[in-house]
């Protein structure tokens, strides 16, 4: 009798991604690579043995080899490629400097495990028709790779993948899919409006002004979409209306938004983390009480899967709250996030204890315009190829729209001083401080 075939295995793979098959000698590896992978996308420590004595199977060429893989790896993502790691990687010594080099160029990273049984290596190993390896090094990597299986886990993979059977990986499907901050494929047009902070009477005046028609529900000019730059919350009169219509925008496919310091402030806040209840936090979470729980449930789901930048219009249109480098655009990483969200410091303070922030929009030389919000300024403040739109309408100034592509500016003023704007605000250009 024939044996059922098993369901095929999903793979997710981001494209920003630098993969590690992880297994012993014989589990199929290479024949699982070379079916799924593009002969460029694939770096081999086989190969480059080969490379190095004309012998793959020569493990004294083992770290020549190795230094050539990491430098090939490094140049891989450098040029952000898709990136393959065929070799055992079972020790975690070993995957410590590819790890290293995914923080240091921002790149994803996943396991493909490959947790085979000594029997079924061998017998793959016995259909090799070249190089095969001795039984005792079968045994002997099934050995370590039990011991150093469970340290994969708390690596910081963002998929680990586990193939337990040769059926199993023989039917297993590769799915490439793109971050979900690439969204080059969306020309627009936009309408990029700035930080609102709880400002609702003139988030709707504005969205009015941009041609929505403002009700129950907001409806936008034909093919036009709403971009927000972050930090819905804080300091200003309700911020749960403000979420509200926000979210009910991006339900219907009608905007897009990008998390902000005080959002994040926020969804730690509403996941029961110790946060102060400063820079107006204590005044969004008493305007929360007065809401179903529903919405603080809705908005905690929201912010927890947000992204932190996203690309527009094949690469030339970049939205994120505090500004982002050109290296850094289109790469996931924790130093990515606290960029987007706070921009760049000295790690100095100044004479109020804030934070000082580097002008990194001065020296920025990028393609893509940047469009960012976070530091308060009297007008949109133009540097370079980026644009700062928030013109603190919480503070008594604007809330401001740049419209894309046509980068025309439209603003409301807003109708009182929500905050005291203290030193944060008033000059074009205003030292930022961390919470702003």
């Amino acid at each position: 009798m024939t044996p059922p075939v098993p369901d095929p295995v999903r793979l997710v793979l981001p494209e920003s991604s630098l993969v590690l098959l992880v297994g012993p000698s014989g589990c199929g590896k290479s024949t699982f690579a070379r079916a799924r992978f593009s002969a460029t996308e694939v770096v081999s420590s086989d190969h480059y043995r080969a490379v190095v004595c004309d012998d793959e199977g020569n493990q004294a060429a083992s770290r020549d080899a190795f230094a050539i893989l990491h430098e090939v790896v490094a140049c891989r993502l450098a040029w952000r490629r898709f990136t393959v790691v065929d070799a055992t990687n079972l020790k975690a010594d070993a995957r410590r400097p590819l790890l290293d080099l995914a923080r240091r160029y921002h790149f994803a990273t996943c396991a493909v495990v490959f947790e085979m049984t000594e029997e079924t290596c061998r017998q793959h190993n016995e259909r090799r028709a070249e190089r095969r390896v001795p039984d005792d090094v079968i045994a002997r990597h099934v050995q370590v790779f039990q011991q150093t299986r469970v340290t994969l886990e708390g690596e910081g993979h963002q998929h680990v993948y586990t193939l337990r059977t040769a059926a199993e990986a023989d039917s297993s499907v590769v799915v490439r899919e793109p971050l979900p901050l690439d969204r080059r494929g969306d020309h627009g047009p936009f309408d990029i409006i700035g930080d609102v902070h709880g400002c609702i009477d003139e988030l709707r005046e504005l969205l009015t002004l941009l041609g929505y028609r403002v009700g129950d529900r907001v409806e936008p000019p034909p093919g036009r979409k709403a971009l927000f730059v972050g930090d819905l919350c804080d300091r200003g009169p309700d911020t749960p209306a403000v979420y509200r219509l926000v979210l009910d925008m991006i339900d219907a496919g009608h905007a897009l938004m990008v998390v902000g310091n005080h959002d994040w402030k926020l969804l730690r806040r509403l996941k029961g983390n110790d946060v102060k209840l400063g820079q107006g936090l204590a005044e969004t979470m008493e305007q929360f009480s007065h809401e179903p729980p529903a919405l603080k449930d809705r908005v905690r789901a929201f912010l927890d899967q947000g992204q932190f930048h996203y690309l527009f219009d094949d690469g030339n249109l970049v939205l994120a709250h505090a500004g982002l480098r050109q290296d850094l655009q289109g790469r996931v990483s924790a130093r990515v996030r606290s960029f987007a969200l706070f921009g760049e410091t000295t790690g100095r303070t100044d004479e109020h204890g804030l934070p000082i922030r580097l002008d990194w929009a001065a020296e920025y030389r990028g393609r893509a315009l940047v469009v960012f919000g976070h530091t308060p300024t009297v007008e949109p403040l133009w540097s370079n190829n980026t644009v700062n739109i928030d013109t603190g309408c919480v503070f008594g100034g604007h809330l401001s729209a740049l419209r894309y592509p046509e980068r025309e500016v439209v603003s409301v003023p807003a109708r009182r001083v929500y905050c005291d704007p203290g030193h944060r605000f008033g000059a074009v250009s205003p030292p930022g401080d961390e919470a702003s």
